[in-house]
């Protein structure tokens, strides 16, 4: 038999096989189909990919119409139920401006507890993170962002500093998330691209500035001599405070910017001592203490005669001081509201301080945590941008309210509310700050308390 018949012979008797296997139901022929036939597996397979993709198509048509329903769920203000409400914070356990620590820390901490007391947000307890801001000579702040932003912090409070706050606003309104200042007093925060995600308690020095003029020329003083710290705040507020006294019909003799990083202050004293100002005006942190110090050996301090005014950066200046008595007469501007009127929450927060004196922006802290709540309660989301969309409308246009568990009443029944506070009215722009404020002037007695010296302005 030739090769060419084989071949041919062969190839019938395959065929034979192929057709019996495609016609057998049985186990056995089955297998002897898998083991032999490449071709029907190839078939097998495509159906299989068929039905798959039938199957997928399914699941995905029924996805969509879940997410369908979630969307409409999420418009008729039903919230998530895995949401949860964390805040972080960068307050200034570190640094410069340190001595503001405490009552921020305690602030948070205080609304944490009355919010928790009252049921949470989303029926869950809100988890507050803290942590340090440092200053501009460290980049604690911006360590402390990452951390934060790694577990999950859907709001960051603070920098109370201006300036460390500028290190880390990309970052965290970056990602999505809400920064909230309750001490940044920059008047460049108006109009930084924030992505609307910037928020402060603390008044624009736009209105420390114009409260700082009227003061000094309400001295009398005619002639004013300006030291400043070289960054975001001091400049910020010194040239407010510039304009607003030359308007006024005042003159500025000396206007001396300081690098932050300075220990003697012989130079920029020196020279203002030679200018013979009617005031002086200093605008620092810590750092004041030497200023200070050097304006009284100069002859030029406070107990010498000379009006020296100092800001909210001074505040707590006297446990700086060596000799805090060289300090009396000594004015100064911070905003606040008038602390009687608060007594109750002052007691609570130097308590949670640990007896701790100094209590500025501890007001403005609390409420900056209660108001990202009260947002957050409305928009049924812990998402920064749903936040952010209703911060500015808690703050104005609805029903009073001064407490987290009165407030989050109203809006549970539907009520638009107007959340005034312990440091408001607030009345917060489109900018996300204060339209106006209260603010504090304190003056320096005889062993550097100002205790039962100070009045209140209101500006706007």
């Amino acid at each position: 038999m030739s090769k060419q018949l084989l071949k041919i012979l062969s190839l019938l008797m395959a065929l034979a096989m192929v057709g019996a296997a495609c016609g057998s139901g049985s186990a056995s022929d089955d297998a002897a189909s898998d083991d032999s036939v490449e071709t029907d597996d190839s078939a097998a397979d495509d159906s299989a990919a068929d039905d798959d993709a039938m199957e997928d198509d399914a699941m995905e048509d029924d996805d969509a119409m879940e997410d369908d329903g979630d969307d409409a769920m999420a418009d008729d203000g039903a919230v998530d139920p895995d949401a949860e409400l964390v805040i972080g914070t960068i307050l200034p356990v570190t640094g410069d401006l340190a001595f503001l620590g405490p009552a921020e820390i305690a602030g948070s901490e205080l609304a944490a507890q009355d919010i928790n007391a009252a049921g949470g947000v989303f029926g869950k307890d809100i988890v507050l993170i803290q942590g340090d801001s440092g200053d501009t000579t460290t980049d604690t702040a911006s360590v402390e962002v990452d951390r934060l932003l790694s577990e999950g912090a859907d709001a960051i409070l603070g920098a109370a500093s201006s300036a460390v706050s500028k290190t880390v606003i990309d970052k965290i309104t970056g990602a999505g998330v809400i920064q909230f200042s309750p001490a940044n007093t920059s008047p460049d925060f108006t109009t930084y691209d924030d992505n609307g995600l910037y928020f402060r308690t603390a008044p624009s020095d736009l209105l420390q500035g114009k409260v700082l003029a009227d003061e000094v020329l309400a001295q009398g003083n005619e002639t004013a001599s300006v030291l400043f710290r070289q960054e975001s705040y001091g400049t910020g507020l010194a040239d407010a405070f510039m304009e607003n006294f030359v308007a006024a019909g005042g003159t500025i003799d000396e206007f001396i910017p300081y690098a932050i990083d300075v220990e003697s202050f012989d130079a920029e004293v020196d020279t203002i001592q030679s200018a013979g100002s009617d005031a002086v005006l200093v605008i620092g942190f810590a750092e004041s203490a030497n200023i200070i110090t050097t304006m009284h050996e100069r002859g030029i301090g406070p107990t010498s005669g000379t009006n020296v005014w100092g800001v909210d950066g001074n505040a707590g200046l006297q446990g700086e001081m060596s000799d805090p008595s060289i300090l009396e007469g000594m004015s100064q501007t911070v905003p606040s509201v008038d602390l009687g009127s608060i007594s109750e929450f002052i007691d609570r927060l130097v308590t949670e301080m640990g007896g701790e004196e100094e209590t500025a922006y501890g007001a403005e802290t609390y409420d900056s945590v209660i108001i990202v709540a009260l947002a957050a309660a409305i928009a049924g989301s812990d998402g920064g941008e749903a936040i952010a969309a209703e911060i500015n409308g808690v703050t104005k246009d609805g029903t009073k309210c001064t407490t987290f568990a009165e407030c989050i009443e109203l809006v549970n029944a539907g009520t638009d509310i107007d959340y005034d506070g312990l440091g408001g009215p607030y009345e917060f722009v489109d900018a996300g700050e204060p339209a106006a404020a209260s603010f504090r002037i304190d003056t320096y007695g005889v062993d550097g308390a100002d205790a039962d010296q100070a009045r209140y302005v209101f500006a706007s």
